[in-house]
């Protein structure tokens, strides 16, 4: 499994425009191929600062997606939105099964 996290602080007079298109954004996220879930967080300190975390079955199914029309409109609204990415990473996990 894959863990893509994305930490974003968004214009403040931009918030309402932000969340409005990641909540248009959401549902057909989490429906891609491979896709286990897609969150959106909000800071409680920081109500201009927000957390995307998704879960990818594999390598193939992340990258199908950031190829996707969908996470185009996504990376469009977090350049013209936000302020700055403080950090973006997809990191490789396992779960262990059991009996």
């Amino acid at each position: 499994m894959i863990v893509n996290t994305t930490r974003i602080t968004i214009q403040p007079e931009k918030r309402t425009e932000f969340f409005q298109t990641v909540g248009r954004l959401l549902a057909p996220i989490k429906s891609a191929r491979g896709c286990r879930t897609f969150d959106f967080y909000l800071d409680a300190s920081d109500e201009n600062s927000t957390l995307l975390v998704s879960e990818w079955e594999s390598e193939k199914d992340l990258n199908n997606y950031l190829q996707s029309n969908d996470f185009a409109v996504l990376r469009g609204a977090i350049t013209v939105l936000g302020i700055r990415i403080i950090d973006s990473k997809a990191n490789v996990t396992s779960h262990l099964s059991r009996p």
